[in-house]
């Protein structure tokens, strides 16, 4: 693998607008129910297995391919504001390329806009180049989801 410093890889940082309360959207990202409706990359659901949303809180999650392929992501919240900031820490179990057997770090910010809410996801610690791409997609099309279960609504 062609490895890369961490200091030049960075993060991945994306963000969308939904036409949903900040409360609303919170939830989406807090409650087991809500989260396996859109949760994942384009192709991809998720199966909550475990998610104790407070600070020091666990959770796993199982993301299941189209072909049925499993994968498993894993960590613990480490900040949690209701209505406002999620922070949590992000291993994958079987992609080590992802996050090379350590523990990266989410952020969500929740900010009331324009009548609606943005929500600011930044993943930060990528360990390669690689990890960052995969990421970035899985991030912006799991945000797409998002959009088309809170009705469709354009940025």
């Amino acid at each position: 693998m062609n490895r890369e410093a961490v200091s030049d890889v960075n993060e991945v940082s994306v963000s969308a607008w939904y036409a949903v309360d900040v409360h609303q959207a919170f939830c989406a990202w807090t409650e087991p129910s809500k989260i396996e409706q859109w949760f994942g990359p384009k192709g991809f659901r998720a199966e909550v297995l475990e998610m104790d949303v407070r600070a020091g809180g666990n959770w796993r999650f199982k993301m299941i391919s189209q072909s049925g392929e499993a994968s498993h992501h894993r960590g613990h919240y480490r900040s949690v504001e209701p209505d406002k900031f999620l922070s949590f820490t992000w291993e994958s179990e079987e992609e080590k390329d992802l996050t090379e057997g350590r523990e990266t770090l989410v952020s969500v910010q929740f900010t009331p806009e324009h009548g609606g809410v943005r929500v600011t996801l930044v993943h930060r610690k990528l360990p390669t180049r690689q990890a960052k791409q995969a990421l970035e997609f899985g991030w912006s099309s799991g945000l797409e989801k998002l959009k088309r279960q809170f009705g469709g609504q354009d940025d």
